[in-house]
Parts: structure tokens; C-alpha cells; sequence
């Protein structure tokens, strides 16, 4: 189950600024706006300081503006058709006004220049912390474009920097989704393993004392101490201690929980069983060892347990039933 963010991503606070600066300069700013706006900057830290930051930025670019090119602009935004839907910020922040059609033409160039800056800072790097919870997948956008899909128990930290874009995954799992900016790499550090992309999509599992890399799309880099593979779509690399185990896999095996399903093709009923206990609800449990290894395949919406285990009943010499203390379902052998 995916749930709404908790902590607005800094680019949403730059946007919701720059929108407050373009609005408190309009000719139609109500004194209902500007104590709009005191709320909003009272309500969090991030918030005034990134208001002061993007009226730094403005002040800086007081100069520009006999620029040939932006007094074209202004001219455009002068001679644009009246009548502009008034400014609502109950509405997605609504549409400017026509009144502050000059303000917002100006201030689109201290945006553009001032997400350069803040994007790639001189000399800072910025770190943000991520983590999801049990039976929690969720989703977050990178400050470079790039996104991050968590799968649940996970835990990981990304630092985008002006020279390297770095995540220490310390628990649990994650699908990368990559910004291609070859100056400035992506690099995922998991337990001793250094990845880093070479395209696009690739997903990371941290399993016990081993790490799963599975590249969905483009190439990968892989190191470990002094090994070290390249890998393409479908490879699919375990690597640990003395562990280096490279072979081909369907991509969507890997990361079927990010379409909400669990995708299973010969895999060891060991290991389905720890995936769908990692979702819940529910919880299972072998009972005989034998069936370990018993390979079984198939797709099953994530939460829906108890449909993975009447497949199970029905197509394997599987029997099934519930522990009246524990509540654990049971997996033995027919």
C-alpha cells in the first residue's frame, strides 16, 4: 500500500515560493492572499527560507532586465488578451492573473536560473532520507529527475551533488529510475557492492548477506572489491561474501511488486514465501523442508494471500491450514 509523502520534496517548496513571490507582487494580492502567505512561510522552516533564497535570486536579477530578449517577453505578456482567471491558491494555485502577467514573464528567467543553482550548488550537497514501512511501497522524485521506487522494510539515503549523484541502500529494496547525465554519476552502494548506471532502469535487492542487481533497461557497472561484471537488460547479478553469480532473468520477475503484483517464474517456494510475507497479509510458513525448493510460477496481486495459497493447494502436492494459536498458515507437504 502506497501512502501520500509526508515531507514535501524541496523543489514543490522552491515552486510553492516562486508562486508566492509572482502572487504578492500582483496588482489584484488580496489581504486574504498575504495572510495566506504568513501561514505558509510560519508553517515550516524549508518554507521562508526558500522565500528568502528565491527573493535573493530576483534582486540578483535586477540587472536583466534590459535584456533585448526578456523586454520581448514583456512586451508578449503586455499585448497577451485580458481577462485571465483571478488567482486561486485553493485551486492548484489557479492561473496568474493578467495583471501579473509582466512579473511572472520576468520571474520565469529567476527560475530557470535559480533551479540551476539550487539543482547544482557550488560547493553543497544535499541529503535526503527515504524509508518505508512494512507492507509500504512508495514512490519519491530526485532532486535531478530521477526517481526512486521503495519497496517495503526499506531504508536508504541520496545525496545529489554538483560532481556525483550517490544512495547508500541499508536495508531492504529499491528500483532506480535514472536522470542520464553522464558528468555527474549515479552510483548505489549496498552492502559492499558499488552500482552504477550506465542507462536507465535497473532494481536492487538487499537479501540477507546478499545483494541482487537486476537491470530492467540500459547497462550497469558492478564492483566488488576486485570483481566486477557489466550488466545489460535481463542480467541478473547475486553478489556477496565469496558469493558472484551472474545469470539471465525476466526484468518483470524482478519487479513486479512496483505494478502492485508478485511475479513468480520457477522460483523456490522458499523464496516466494519470504516475498509474500513481506507484503502481508498474512503470514506463512513451511513446515516441511522438502518444499523449500519446489519451483512454482505465476503472477498474484500483492494482498492477496490467501489466492496464492489455494493455487498452491490445487497445483501442487501442497496442504495448507491455519495454526489456531499463532494464526500462521501452515505449508506441508500432501
Amino acid at each position: 500500500m502506497q501512502r501520500e509523502e509526508d515531507i514535501e520534496d524541496i523543489e514543490s517548496i522552491f515552486d510553492q515560493a516562486e508562486r508566492w513571490f509572482v502572487r504578492l507582487r500582483a496588482q489584484n494580492c488580496s489581504m486574504t492572499d498575504r495572510q495566506e502567505f504568513d501561514a505558509w512561510q510560519a508553517a515550516d522552516p524549508a518554507h521562508a527560507a526558500a522565500y528568502a533564497e528565491t527573493s535573493r535570486l530576483w534582486v540578483g536579477l535586477s540587472s536583466l532586465a534590459d535584456d533585448q530578449e526578456i523586454a520581448t517577453w514583456r512586451r508578449e505578456a503586455v499585448a497577451a488578451p485580458r481577462g485571465g482567471t483571478r488567482f486561486n491558491p485553493r485551486c492548484a494555485w489557479g492561473r496568474l492573473a493578467w495583471g501579473s502577467a509582466i512579473a511572472a514573464c520576468l520571474f520565469l528567467v529567476a527560475a530557470l536560473v535559480g533551479y540551476r543553482v539550487l539543482r547544482n550548488p557550488p560547493d553543497t550537497a544535499v541529503t535526503r532520507h527515504y524509508a518505508t514501512a512494512h507492507g509500504e511501497i512508495r514512490q519519491v522524485a530526485l532532486l535531478d529527475g530521477s526517481s526512486v521506487t521503495l519497496n517495503v522494510d526499506t531504508m536508504l539515503d541520496v545525496t545529489i551533488g554538483q560532481h556525483a549523484r550517490t544512495v547508500q541502500l541499508t536495508k531492504g529494496e529499491a528500483v532506480f529510475e535514472v536522470a542520464h547525465e553522464p558528468q555527474r554519476p549515479f552510483i548505489v552502494h549496498a552492502a559492499g557492492n558499488i552500482i552504477q548506471d550506465i542507462g536507465t532502469r535497473f532494481d536492487v535487492n538487499l537479501a540477507g548477506s546478499q545483494t541482487d542487481i537486476t537491470v530492467v533497461e540500459g547497462i550497469v557497472q558492478v564492483t566488488r572489491q576486485d570483481q566486477s561484471a557489466t550488466l545489460t537488460h535481463g542480467d541478473r547479478l547475486v553478489a556477496g561474501s565469496g558469493v558472484w553469480h551472474q545469470r539471465r532473468i525476466a526484468p518483470e520477475v524482478a519487479i513486479g511488486w512496483t505494478q502492485g503484483k508478485l511475479v513468480f517464474r520457477e522460483t523456490p517456494l522458499g523464496e516466494a514465501v519470504a516475498q509474500v510475507n513481506s507484503h502481508g497479509p498474512g503470514h506463512l510458513v513451511i513446515t516441511d523442508p522438502s518444499l523449500e525448493n519446489l519451483p512454482i510460477s505465476g503472477d498474484f496481486r500483492i494482498g492477496q494471500t490467501a489466492s496464492l495459497v489455494r493455487a498452491l493447494q490445487s497445483t501442487f502436492p501442497i496442504r495448507a491450514r491455519v495454526d489456531k494459536v499463532s494464526g500462521d498458515i501452515q505449508l506441508s507437504r500432501r
